[in-house]
């Protein structure tokens, strides 16, 4: 089906996709050497692949006569649309002069900055260097906690708007923007307003509508609350001084909450944490993300739960270490009710609570969502107001930290009381959207989503007058942090915020910021499955490759990753060549196509060959983690031994493991696309 479609595809992807693009896949070294497209040479190597999920999506499946009813009616709109701009009338002047300059001709400048390609790459330079002081002068030193309030009413150009999300440090996202070629002002990564773990990060209030002359000078909301408040927000440090800012937690009586990516371990786990934070300490295990992973049977959490408590077992810590392993969803508020819960059950206001783990494992997400509950005392008007700041033993920045409620019997008692008047709503929303599920397919809906509530909510004073001019335009702000010598909290116990760090085996500094993008699921993944043959070779983007070196004839693989990231099968003997030849394409994706950024992509490396047992039909004997890209799972009958090889860049993060995170993933899978070594893509949920 491929080699008969591939001429269908060339010219039609050849017209719509690639056309607005400049692409080079390698420099030449002559220059009256013509550079050849994309699908001419997918052209030259159509005989060596067996499956690209990028010709798979764009071929036409309407029927020899409509593929070409479709394909004249395309050309057509072309031909009409040329004539078009032939004939359009220059632009009147006096609408020039009436609309100003939103209307005229880009200068040549600015057109020429808008054709250029800035490659950006945020986890490898935005890392911040720690400045240090005496233990001594740290401890001795009092500095008063510097006031957020409205942060963005600080921003030149922010307009108020009664929509605004005030119930968050970060503003409102919107993942439709596409990412800037401005670079913040502060720290030079790309300004977008899709998500905010990611540098460059400003709210959709502050980025949308902005002409740009305005984002020019403006900086993103990390370097803005460095600049004006020096407090660390969704901050990334260096390994030695993120190892030696963790290690002052291992002298006091606190407890850890450490989170973990579940798309991205074990490589979100820094490696030798339990040396670092301290055998005797108390750790809570979170996974995040528990939303985006697939259901593939009725127990699938349990799984999950033994699964992340297997691979923290043999990363050091002991089961008098974890008192309690949770899996909860920082964004859609799942599980983490359970989790307060859980915190005042085994901790109480013993000690401090800290949010440990690597960058992008949604730390300030869930130190957002604890803001909002029965864990944060109930002092000020406003939710972000609830948070203060304070120099980091040893060093001059600043983290946020809230003041926790003390978990008082009685307050424990109407805690209880309300989970439980709410229980019934609960789980008669979850009865419903179960039946819109399974009535539309749609994964939406299939999508474990929890509410956040607070019961002490009627304690709040009101502490600032809404219509009082001084607050509002440019009057003097009122003082909004917390005074943290009052009777209300010097005895208080406070959860901190904590930097984070890329670990050794993540890909992510390698990534600009449109990579990271696609590289990141946003929604619950939907497995892709594959009939791998000895001798064949599946590529997940450029970020990996797994050989089927030896084996059974033929055995099926579950992929799990990004939708966004496509897929191409072909002979291992030629795996090399067409690597070399389409990176830079849409065919491989990321990375992107650009001469200066292929230049910098270090090469796929192998790691030791993966012997692999079979144990039961249809169950997954083992996922082999290709870093942060995603993982495949593999299927073996009973009693079958294969071996495999991972390749991923510098050998990054590659990992056996074993069980595998979802081991009834083939009930999910599509149905086997005809001709070909693909299914179609699965489902995210049982349909039962």
């Amino acid at each position: 089906m491929l080699r008969n479609s591939a001429k269908l595809t060339a010219n039609f992807v050849g017209r719509s996709s690639f056309r607005s693009h400049r692409w080079q896949v390698r420099p030449c070294s002559s220059t009256s050497k013509r550079i050849e497209s994309p699908e001419e040479l997918f052209e030259q190597l159509k005989d060596k692949i067996r499956y690209s999920s990028f010709v798979e999506n764009n071929t036409l499946k309407l029927g020899y006569r409509r593929n070409k009813i479709i394909e004249s009616r395309l050309a057509k709109a072309k031909r009409d649309h040329l004539t078009h701009q032939i004939r359009a009338q220059p632009f009147p002047v006096a609408l020039e002069q009436l609309y100003g300059e939103r209307f005229q001709d880009p200068s040549p400048v600015d057109a020429e900055e808008s054709e250029e390609v800035v490659d950006y790459f945020p986890y490898q330079k935005l890392v911040r260097k720690i400045e240090r002081v005496p233990r001594d002068e740290s401890s001795s030193a009092e500095e008063a906690a510097p006031t957020t309030g409205d942060w963005m009413s600080d921003y030149e150009y922010y307009e108020e708007d009664e929509n605004d999300d005030r119930t968050s440090f970060y503003g409102t996202p919107d993942p439709t923007q596409p990412v800037s070629k401005i670079p913040c002002g502060g720290c030079g990564a790309l300004l977008q307003c899709a998500e905010p773990s990611i540098p460059g990060y400003l709210p959709s209030q502050l980025f949308k509508n902005k002409s740009k002359q305005q984002l020019m000078t403006t900086i993103c909301q990390r370097c803005h609350f460095l600049k004006n408040y020096n407090t660390a927000i969704n901050i990334t440090v260096s390994p030695d001084d993120y190892v030696e800012m963790i290690s002052s937690i291992k002298d006091t009586k606190s407890l850890v909450l450490l989170l973990v990516d579940l798309l991205d371990f074990p490589c979100s786990i820094w490696p030798g944490l339990s040396e670092i934070l301290g055998p005797k300490r108390s750790i809570i295990v979170v996974g995040n993300k528990v939303d985006l992973l697939p259901r593939d049977c009725p127990g699938y959490l349990d799984n999950i739960q033994n699964n992340l408590t297997k691979t923290f077992l043999e990363a050091g810590f002991t089961r008098n270490n974890i008192k309690h392993v949770s899996l909860i969803s920082a964004t859609t508020g799942y599980g983490v009710e359970q989790l307060i819960t859980k915190i005042h059950n085994v901790w109480g206001t013993r000690g401090d609570v800290y949010l440990v783990g690597c960058t992008n494992v949604g730390k300030s997400s869930l130190f957002n969502a604890l803001l909002r509950s029965d864990l944060c005392k109930v002092k000020a008007t406003d939710l972000v107001q609830r948070a203060t700041a304070c120099p980091w033993p040893g060093t001059t920045l600043k983290m946020l930290k809230f003041p926790i409620l003390r978990p008082s019997d009685y307050r424990l008692y109407l805690r209880s009381k309300r989970l439980q008047s709410e229980r019934v709503i609960l789980t008669e929303e979850e009865k419903l959207r179960k039946h819109q599920a399974r009535s539309t397919g749609s994964p939406e809906f299939a999508t474990l989503i929890g509410h956040i509530g607070q019961t002490f909510a009627d304690e709040k004073p009101e502490t600032a007058d809404s219509f009082s001019i001084s607050q509002r335009g440019s009057g003097p702000s009122p003082i909004l942090t917390l005074n943290e010598k009052s009777d209300d909290y010097i005895n208080s116990k406070w959860c901190y915020d904590t930097p984070g760090v890329v670990q050794p085996d993540q890909i992510t500094n390698l990534l600009t910021t449109d990579e990271l993008l696609l590289t990141i699921p946003k929604q619950m993944i939907r497995p892709r499955a594959y009939l791998l043959k000895t001798g064949l070779t599946l590529f997940l983007a450029g970020l990996g490759r797994l050989d089927y070196l030896e084996g059974p004839e033929s055995t099926r693989v579950l992929l799990y990753a990004s939708p966004n990231l496509p897929t191409l099968i072909c002979d291992t003997v030629h795996a090399e060549h067409i690597y070399q030849k389409l990176l830079g394409t849409e065919y491989l994706r990321v990375p992107r196509a650009d001469p200066e950024r292929l230049a910098k992509w270090p090469a796929l490396e192998a790691s030791p060959d993966i012997l692999l047992y079979g144990e039961e039909k249809h169950i997954s004997v083992a996922d082999v983690v290709l870093s942060s890209a995603g993982w495949i799972a593999v299927n073996l009958p009973d009693g079958a031994e294969a071996i495999f090889r991972a390749w991923t860049p510098e050998k990054r993060g590659i990992y056996v493991r074993q069980p595998a995170l979802l081991p009834f993933g083939m009930a999910l899978k599509g149905k086997r696309i005809r001709g070909s070594l693909a299914y179609r893509e699965g489902d995210a949920f049982l349909k039962q």
